[in-house]
């Protein structure tokens, strides 16, 4: 039996935290989604993930968005592809990083409200500390 990865969960394999902000910040075109550089790489995933990555595509930018890609290829089937692939591993990257983000702010809610009394005093403790240094 094969176990088989969405392309969603393959990115979020394929790249660490810092490889995803990198990809969000700078785009697939610097060349630091090393999985996904390539056309052979690009267009091989295209093919095994097609139908979800068009649809996630579509979801966060219209079907408009996909037709203006194919014609700013000029019809180029391959390129387009690699097109589609790096958009959708830019927005699945975004959504990684913001997922993560998010989740550690409210973790340090969590912990503020928990033990804000003590955090604070213990900050304050180490703030004399130092002062007496």
């Amino acid at each position: 039996m094969t176990n088989y990865l969405s392309a969603f969960d393959s990115i979020k394999e394929s790249y660490d935290l810092d490889i995803l902000r990198e990809i969000v910040e700078h785009g697939c075109t610097s060349g630091v989604a090393t999985d996904h550089i390539y056309y052979h790489q690009t267009v091989l995933f295209y093919d095994d993930n097609e139908e979800e990555i068009v649809e996630y595509v579509d979801d966060n930018f219209g079907v408009e968005f996909l037709v203006e890609l194919f014609k700013q290829n000029n019809a180029n089937l391959n390129c387009y592809k690699n097109d589609v692939v790096w958009t959708f591993v830019e927005l699945v990257a975004s959504q990684l990083v913001d997922e993560f983000e998010t989740t550690m702010i409210e973790y340090e809610q969590e912990v503020e409200d928990s033990y804000g009394d003590q955090l604070y005093n213990m900050r304050s403790l180490n703030d004399h500390n130092y002062a007496q240094l």
